[in-house]
């Protein structure tokens, strides 16, 4: 379902002043507008994508809603744009080169011949994040926005965890957030990043596995360390229903303290777009 939520101190002519984030992938297109002077967030506008998607299709789709959609044809102060897929790979810093990432990121991904290497520095750890982007999705966006920055989407995912879920007297934390047929799971501990990973699914059955494996795989206990959920989830979805007959302690995860809202975004939540509204925070 399609998401337009505006608040009504937006001025489509203020624009230049105001920053915007866009989050890709083939399930969906979503953007949010932020004004800096009152860090508030104050428009976001979610268009959802048919099932059967492919790369092709939706580089044409992209194209489409860049040429008619009135807030993406307007000039920002900054543009960040985020792409949503699996293919990603982390490097820790002291072993980091920047003419090694076509050999970190074949470490243990496919590198197809139209895509686009990037690289994101994670702010809460010494670490990179190495990524692609499809070669014609990347001039689309440099065509339609100027002072862009390119990230992926499980680097705004773990600054939010390290932020929310971090800190020298915290004890372990599991955050999942699912995203069309895939989930990421990150597992916090004190300061630390332990575990960052992304598993495929169908079935509630898959995504259960995936989370108890990670509890099996690290030893921790399924009683006492809480789970966050995050994304394509609700308290109403059955498959939260189950994970609670497994986990002692889930929560929806919850809006990031940084930022303000529009009273408009109360008709969604917010914990579906957890990396769209952490964004801004992978900007140092």
């Amino acid at each position: 379902m399609d998401i337009v939520l505006i608040d009504e101190t937006l001025d489509i002519n203020q624009t230049k002043n105001y920053h915007i984030s866009i989050q890709a992938g083939l399930n969906g297109y979503s953007f949010l507008i932020l004004d800096p002077l009152r860090n508030k967030y104050i428009l976001l506008k979610h268009i959802q994508f048919p099932d059967g998607m492919t790369p092709v299709m939706l580089e044409d789709k992209i194209a489409g809603i860049h040429k008619n959609d009135e807030f993406l044809a307007r000039e920002y102060k900054s543009v960040y744009f985020s792409w949503q897929s699996p293919k990603y790979t982390l490097i820790p810093g002291p072993l980091f080169k920047r003419d090694c990432l076509r050999s970190y990121f074949e470490f243990n991904q496919v590198l197809d011949d139209l895509d686009e290497i990037n690289y994101n520095a994670l702010q809460g750890i010494d670490a990179y994040n190495i990524f692609v982007i499809p070669s014609e999705l990347s001039n689309i966006i440099y065509r339609s926005c100027k002072n862009v920055t390119f990230f992926h989407h499980v680097t705004p995912f773990i600054e939010h965890c390290l932020i929310n879920h971090g800190g020298k007297d915290h004890m372990a934390t599991v955050v999942a957030n699912t995203y069309g047929n895939n989930i990421d799971v990150a597992v916090i501990s004190g300061e630390e990043l332990l575990l960052c990973n992304t598993f495929p699914w169908k079935e509630d059955s898959d995504l259960i596995y995936f989370i108890l494996y990670v509890y099996d795989q690290l030893k921790l206990d399924t009683a006492g360390v809480p789970l966050f959920l995050a994304g394509e989830i609700s308290r109403k979805s059955t498959v939260y229903d189950l994970l609670k007959s497994y986990i002692g302690k889930i929560r929806l995860e919850k809006q990031s303290e940084h930022f303000t809202y529009s009273y408009t975004f109360n008709e969604t939540d917010h914990h579906r777009f957890l990396n769209l509204f952490n964004l801004k925070l992978c900007v140092s």
